[in-house]
């Protein structure tokens, strides 16, 4: 049982870092060279993202279907660890003083947790 889920979470992360790449250096360019607004910024780079992860993560780690429910599930998840994400930008944001472009890599361990724990209960088969 164990070894399955680390395996498991090895295929999640591997999906994740793809995906993070994509995000982090999206909000990067976004908010360091074109000065957008962060909250904005994070929204609708991370939808974006969460479509190229729901693909991926359900071809390579859950073998699960793309279909609507399964679909709508994962847009639900990653739409609760997104509020999150933005409740820990906000605090992040009123409590340190770090360029704006730093605070979406700091929400990553949090919201990696949240997903992970999320997608194994309810899209693997």
């Amino acid at each position: 049982m164990l070894r399955s889920i680390v395996i498991v979470f090895s295929k999640f992360a591997s999906v994740g870092l793809i995906c993070a790449s994509f995000s982090l250096s999206s909000n990067f360019l976004l908010l360091k060279y074109m000065d957008t607004p962060l909250i904005l910024t994070y929204v609708v780079v991370y939808f974006t993202s969460i479509f190229l992860s729901f693909f991926l993560n359900s071809h390579f780690t859950f073998q699960s279907k793309k279909n609507l429910r399964n679909g709508s599930l994962y847009y639900l998840i990653y739409f609760s660890s997104m509020m999150l994400g933005v409740i820990l930008l906000y605090t992040y944001e009123n409590t340190f003083d770090f360029q704006k472009w730093i605070y979406p890599f700091m929400v990553i361990p949090c919201t990696m947790s949240w997903n992970f724990m999320f997608s194994i209960k309810f899209l693997r088969r």
